[in-house]
């Protein structure tokens, strides 16, 4: 990807990568989300780090859903293949060396299947 700010990756991505709830449906709105977090968050110029999520599920990536769980880091990095294309070893090398690693502590695993369900109906019900 070439370089984009914020704006310009999200409107890109006008679904929540998880649930799949279209930006433009009211009941939730949509957050960029830094894969790699922390103080000093990093925006990488190609958008690496960011995935658009729902309110929703971005509150499940950084805490436990009533009836849902939460959705793991490796399931963010499923979802941030699925809507960017493959992640090579050299982007993951790139998402590490944001917190000076040589390697993420954990790979890319299924969606919670809860989750998955919502795709079928376009994200689900609103939520408040």
């Amino acid at each position: 990807m070439a370089d984009l700010d914020r704006q310009d990756y999200m409107m890109l991505h006008p679904f929540c990568a998880v649930c799949h709830w279209p930006a433009e449906r009211h009941g939730r709105w949509m957050e960029l989300h830094h894969i790699i977090q922390g103080a000093g968050r990093k925006d990488l110029p190609d958008g690496l780090n960011w995935l658009n999520l729902c309110n929703r599920c971005h509150h499940a990536v950084h805490n436990n859903l009533i009836d849902y769980g939460t959705i793991p880091k490796g399931a963010v990095l499923t979802a941030k293949a699925e809507v960017d294309g493959p992640l090579s070893e050299e982007d993951l090398s790139r998402l590490a060396a944001l917190r000076r690693r040589k390697a993420l502590p954990y790979e890319a695993c299924p969606i919670p299947e809860k989750f998955v369900a919502d795709r079928r109906q376009k994200g689900g019900k609103p939520w408040p």
